[in-house]
């Protein structure tokens, strides 16, 4: 296509001012696959497309690059960030050999012509859109990653089945040689329970990427979850200078006892890790009280706090800072559990410490019939 000829020049109104725009377009020349302009680099011109192609790409978390869009002979872009002044959004390469007319920021504003409300209007329908894109692209990127998230689970759970299993029968062959030892038997016990807590982690794991928030719902005495939390998790506090206080009163709740304990058990193995990382005694108190008709619970710490860079977006997929091997699911999955209970989680940190608090209703909103208790 002859510069003279794409759409973007045809619709200037006079022939005047379409022969100057022409003479002041530099055209370029672009290998397949070669960068045009890379993600988050500055706004210097709107393209237009003479020959081949564009291909526009987002950064994944890993390095490489998601393809989002493409587009042919006949269309410009680059157009948001001239009137934005915002870094780009998107990288773009060349699909084949292409041709592009290259309109500087100083001419796109020339040929538009700065008139007031017009300039105001295209400056607003640029920042929507783009925002609409980034959302769309980062919600795009999200379920991609969760997919194969859920995709990974899957694998895992099949490899693991004739591991645990044979664990399994080599804890009963145990129990069977050694039934009159309490103390055998209640190692037994714990390896059952782990073993049980290994496969309904991944398996909370597997429905959280797939958006399952499904509930079993039943009576909980918070005390009893304490205590059966304790019982898990002792080992992983004993050797460590970290103090552990759990307390309930005669608070009850209807709720998934196992998602309940998972979304517990996120909060506190959080305020371990970060008080791994900070000088003397560590302490995480859990208290949970009665407040009217809701029950409030809160995870307090003594550590750092949690770093301002990702404080606003803590609740959501793959956000870490700092951790060796976390996923950055972990308050994700509290929150969906929370939720799940029409509750809600938020948080107070600082230097001092950080407080999770989670609110929610004694009676849950779909009970069944028949609510089985722990």
């Amino acid at each position: 296509m002859k510069l003279s000829e794409h759409p973007f020049i045809q619709s200037i109104s006079t022939a005047s001012q379409r022969e100057a725009a022409v003479s002041e377009v530099e055209l370029l020349t672009f290998k397949d696959q070669e960068t045009v302009f890379h993600e988050d680099s500055g706004p210097d011109a709107l393209y237009l497309i003479l020959d081949g192609g564009i291909v526009f790409t987002k950064q994944r978390a890993d390095g490489s690059s998601q393809e989002v869009s493409q587009s042919a002979v006949g269309s410009f872009f680059g157009e948001v960030g001239v009137f934005t002044g915002d870094s780009r959004a998107l990288g773009a390469q060349a699909k084949g050999m292409t041709t592009l007319g290259v309109v500087s920021k100083q001419l796109v504003k020339e040929i538009i012509g700065n008139i007031g409300p017009v300039h105001y209007i295209l400056e607003s329908l640029a920042d929507h859109l783009k925002s609409t894109t980034r959302h769309y692209l980062d919600e795009m990127i999200r379920t991609e990653k969760l997919t194969y998230v859920g995709t990974m689970i899957a694998t895992i759970l099949h490899d693991f089945r004739n591991p645990l299993s044979i664990i399994s029968l080599a804890k009963t062959l145990i129990e069977r040689k050694h039934g009159d030892d309490p103390q055998t038997l209640e190692r037994c016990r714990k390896i059952d329970l782990q073993i049980n807590r290994m496969v309904a982690m991944a398996n909370d794991l597997s429905a959280f990427s797939q958006g399952d928030h499904a509930l079993n719902v039943g009576k909980i005495s918070l005390s009893d979850l304490f205590q059966h939390f304790e019982d898990l998790n002792t080992p992983f506090f004993k050797d460590q200078d970290i103090e552990l206080n759990m307390s309930a009163k005669n608070v009850w709740i209807e709720a998934d006892a196992d998602k309940f304990l998972r979304a517990l058990q996120n909060l506190i193995f959080n305020s371990r890790e970060a008080l791994n990382q900070a000088d003397g005694v560590g302490q995480i108190n859990v208290i949970a009280s009665n407040v009217g008709d809701h029950i409030l619970l809160s995870v307090r710490d003594n550590g750092p706090g949690i770093p301002e860079e990702i404080q606003a977006t803590l609740f959501d997929p793959f956000v870490t800072f700092g951790k060796k091997g976390g996923t950055g699911l972990g308050t994700s999955i509290v929150k969906s559990i929370v939720e799940a209970h029409h509750g809600s989680i938020d948080f107070e940190t600082s230097s001092r410490g950080t407080c999770f608090t989670i609110t929610l209703p004694k009676v849950h909103l779909e009970t069944p019939d028949k609510l089985r208790t722990i």
